[in-house]
């Protein structure tokens, strides 16, 4: 399955199948809330579909998928930076500050000790009250069998609870304030929101 999803037109129809045309736009809407001028960094930025409906930001995206990341460049690339390579400590430093940072789907397919220096990156690269945003399925006492077996089978192999991701993001940011949300996708699927503040 990850052969298959490292094209990126297989990567988003699966997005599209399972999120719908609905679910990118809303999110930035109302949870992203870029004004235009923000730096914006996005980390796993995969083919760029948010930046599709951010107003005129300083972008720039990370992933560990050239094709991705190609496909970025292609659909984007006069409107920010893409670059294939693991985000570190330095290269947060090269790019100086930003006001908003996104990691959609990533922790998830992080272990405690990564997602914990995920998120130490991320305050690093925010400005003083800067947000970092996150969204990953998450188990919930009140989820369906369905969403359950959905869940289970993620590519990412580290899906958790409410309290385990936030048990991760609270140690290094201020504020951390978590919404689980049933309604974002196409699919029945459940998803935590994070937005952490620095």
């Amino acid at each position: 399955m990850k052969a298959i999803l490292a094209a990126p037109w297989v990567y988003d129809l699966a997005q599209y199948i399972i999120r719908g045309t609905r679910y990118a736009p809303r999110f930035v809407r109302e949870c992203v809330r870029p004004k235009p001028g923000d730096r914006v960094l996005d980390i796993g930025c995969g083919t760029g579909v948010m930046l599709r409906y951010m107003p005129e930001v300083k972008y720039v995206g990370f992933d560990m998928s050239q094709p991705y990341i190609d496909a970025c460049e292609q659909r984007f690339g006069s409107r920010g930076e893409f670059h294939c390579q693991l985000l570190t400590a330095d290269t947060v430093a090269d790019y100086g500050e930003f006001d908003i940072v996104l990691a959609i789907g990533v922790v998830h397919h992080l272990d405690d000790a990564q997602a914990s220096n995920m998120f130490s990156l991320a305050r690093s690269a925010l400005v003083p009250g800067g947000r970092l945003l996150t969204l990953d399925g998450v188990y919930t006492d009140d989820q369906s069998a369905f969403v359950k077996r959905m869940l289970r089978n993620d590519r990412g192999e580290y899906v958790r609870t409410e309290p385990a991701y936030k048990a991760l993001a609270a140690p290094v940011f201020g504020t951390v304030s978590a919404s689980v949300r049933h309604d974002l996708f196409r699919i029945p699927y459940t998803v935590l929101i994070m937005e952490c503040t620095k």
